[in-house]
């Protein structure tokens, strides 16, 4: 019994060895980009005489441009070709479209194992002459791969393209859904969701005072039982915050309709209209955006109320909340600010100041507390250096949360 069993593993074993060494003599046959029809579903952009197209290839079609199921690997490749019909030079800067993307050639180095020395040869310079040029001059249009980290459902990102002065630079925002998977922010039909005589249009003044006398608590679908509170305001078009979070890495949570249908937190008396998500740390925490499009803008721009809460711990669960919401707002003021996407920001103390010491718990059994802080923030869309923050002389930030 046992001599069978050891000729049963040496069979399995030199069978694994010619398997390998199979894998390894294997040729690198990439398709011709011709042939794969992503390009059809390419969208376009132009400002001025610039005009960026970009289109995301499926799992299969990118198994067929470059002989490797990069998709397994976490690798998505989008595709982005620029029309420079300016008089100077542009340069595009890769990181906009993933601050994490991948170089052609460390994507090709991870694969190489499944080829022959040769193929591999041919597989570096193939993804060298694959990948998005940096310059492109003018009069001209360059195209290729940039390598991002996978995205399922929507690929959102943003380009970002440099000029010869400040003013000619320039970001454009894609977003270019997968098969499978509807985006929140696309049925959010945002122009439907109040009618003109409901929408206020405030002042700067006005519109601080009323933040601060504002009950900005969340509530359970029957509108009696105290949720978390909301501590952060957006002021921004819908593009601009959505570049904004794309700059900064937010990635759009899907719902489902069950999810949809299960969730009991309201403000406006409707569930967010669109969630994100960042995670945090590799045991499974994350922070999580709550948007609600609320009827008031200041100075004509839509303002925008946002639950942004931290959670711990749990794995591949969201895990546990974070109870200091401050925190949490402060984190995000941060989070856009490094990822430039912050023109102004300015902290009111409004209601519902909750001691460390003496917690309130929300309807879903969630502990927090709060000096009753909102951050009320300005995003600009099109990216601005850090130092051309603005901060507005309102109220002091929370005592140890400063940003």
């Amino acid at each position: 019994m046992n001599s069978c069993r050891s000729n049963i593993l040496i069979a399995q074993y030199l069978g694994l060895l010619l398997a390998m060494s199979a894998c390894a003599s294997a040729p690198y046959q990439p398709a011709d980009i011709a042939s794969v029809p992503f390009q059809d579903r390419a969208e376009t952009q132009a400002r001025g005489p610039i005009e960026v197209s970009a289109a995301v290839p499926g799992p299969e079609e990118t198994r067929a441009l470059f002989d490797l199921p990069l998709y397994d690997s976490g690798i998505q490749p989008v595709w982005i070709k620029v029309r420079n019909g300016s008089d100077d030079w542009i340069r595009y800067a890769p990181v906009s479209t993933d601050r994490e993307y991948f170089s052609g050639q460390e994507v090709a180095y991870v694969h190489k194992g499944a080829f022959s020395k040769e193929a591999r040869k041919q597989m570096n310079h193939y993804f060298f002459d694959m990948g998005m040029p940096r310059r492109i001059p003018p009069g001209e249009s360059r195209s290729g791969f940039v390598f991002t980290h996978a995205q399922p459902g929507t690929k959102a990102f943003n380009v970002d393209l440099f000029g010869a002065s400040r003013e000619q630079d320039l970001s454009f925002t894609f977003f270019i859904d997968v098969p499978g998977f509807q985006p929140d922010h696309s049925e959010a039909y945002f122009g439907e969701l109040y009618d003109p005589g409901e929408i206020r249009d405030l002042d700067r003044d006005s519109f601080r005072a009323e933040l601060a006398a504002l009950d900005h608590q969340t509530r359970d679908s029957s509108g009696q039982a105290l949720g978390l509170p909301i501590n952060v305001v957006v002021i921004g078009e819908p593009e601009h915050v959505l570049q904004a979070l794309i700059r900064a890495n937010w990635v759009e949570k899907p719902r489902t309709a069950s999810e949809i249908a299960a969730d009991q937190t309201y403000l406006f008396g409707r569930i967010a209209d669109v969630v994100f998500r960042k995670k945090r740390t590799a045991g499974g925490g994350s922070t999580e955006l709550r948007f609600w499009l609320s009827p008031m803008r200041e100075g004509g721009t839509p303002v925008w109320f946002v639950e942004v809460t931290h959670h711990v711990g749990g794995g591949k669960g969201q895990g546990e909340l974070d109870p200091d919401v401050d925190d949490a707002a402060a984190y995000f003021v941060q989070d856009i600010w490094y990822g430039r996407g912050l023109a102004a920001y300015g902290w009111v103390r409004g209601q519902g100041q909750v001691p460390f010491d003496n917690p309130n718990q929300s309807f879903t059994g969630d502990r927090y507390f709060t000096e009753g802080y909102l951050a009320v923030m300005w995003l600009s869309g099109p990216a601005l250096s850090m130092l051309e923050l603005d901060e507005l002389d309102w109220d002091e930030a929370p005592g140890r949360v400063e940003p």
